[in-house]
């Protein structure tokens, strides 16, 4: 019985293993500002891109406030960012060019944890917009400043940002849709509508609440994009927590290294955005074979056991 389940055991081993195997993803940024800078790497390296370059325990990108009265201050432990009253911007690049490339089952992960300040009450817009795009070297920046117009391709979260939302489509994945130029998240013609997963009079996010953000996106096919985005915290939703799933099968771009955060101004977000955390991941991802129940177990040993009987008899 126990030569059975030893030959079983191999047999299943050989025939599955193909279809267990996953890479560990890697870590190209994991950021927490334990140095107290968000200006280093600076340009063109942008990125320590999986690399402890100056050995404080975090893998950092360089951080760009851009907007009319905004501030970016890092501390150690946190990134705040004020948007003042009017429109703000603030942008980090995964990587120096080239971009991340999706091949099939490859897969980018992007987490920023942030808190929030005050927040408004019911405001109507979308005015709280995240994108994971690929910039075109032209579009890239070198110095503080709101990513200047040019070519742009990937995915983005139109949100609106009230502690009752206000907006029929609150939590809205966009793509990229044009060639042309146009400014990354304030050019809103240039982005299509994918899906959207809340509408108005929700509960929205709360004053001086940590939320945490994801977006996953993963090349299923020659020409789909998997994608999940998802905001964590507070009572967001109703039950804490806000998660939209969709493929998309007209994808853009599998590119991407530019992260960028777009706020309408303080009285339709909130005063603050306080960051603990902004990382990427990026990794391989095989599909898994179900497990095998035990009548199918007994069948490979069924057909395995006269060639091993026969192994052992001619030793």
């Amino acid at each position: 019985m126990t030569m059975n389940r030893q030959l079983a055991s191999a047999v299943v081993a050989i025939l599955f293993a193909p279809f267990a195997a996953h890479a560990a993803p890697m870590t190209l940024v994991n950021d927490t500002w334990q140095d107290g800078d968000r200006t280093t790497p600076a340009p063109p390296i942008y990125s320590e891109n999986g690399v402890d370059s100056d050995a404080d325990g975090d893998l950092e990108s360089a951080w760009f406030n851009g907007g009319s009265g905004s501030v970016m201050t890092a501390s150690p432990g946190n990134l705040r960012m004020d948007p003042a009253d009017a429109s703000a911007t603030w942008t980090t690049y995964i990587k120096a060019e080239p971009a991340i490339g999706l091949s099939l089952n490859d897969f980018v992960r992007f987490t920023w944890r942030f808190r929030t300040g005050d927040v408004n009450a019911s405001d109507t817009g979308q005015n709280f917009r995240i994108a994971m795009v690929d910039s075109a070297p032209a579009a890239r920046l070198m110095a503080d400043g709101s990513p200047p117009a040019g070519v742009y391709a990937g995915l983005a979260l139109f949100g609106n940002m009230a502690e009752t939302t206000g907006n029929a489509n609150s939590f809205e994945v966009r793509e990229r849709n044009t060639p042309s130029a146009g400014a990354l998240l304030e050019d809103t013609a240039s982005w299509s509508t994918i899906a959207n997963g809340l509408g108005a009079g929700e509960v929205g996010y709360a004053d001086n609440t940590v939320y945490t953000f994801t977006a996953l996106i993963k090349a299923v096919a020659p020409s789909d994009l998997d994608i999940t985005m998802t905001m964590a915290g507070g009572n967001i939703g109703g039950t804490g927590s806000v998660s939209l799933h969709v493929v998309d099968t007209t994808p853009i771009s599998f590119g991407y290294d530019t992260f960028s955060i777009y706020v309408g101004d303080q009285s339709s977000t909130a005063t603050l955005f306080d960051s603990s955390l902004f990382m990427v991941e990026v990794g391989h991802d095989e599909p898994v074979m179900p497990e095998p129940s035990s009548a199918v177990l007994a069948t490979l040993v069924a057909v395995a056991m006269p060639a091993y009987r026969r192994r052992r008899a001619s030793q």
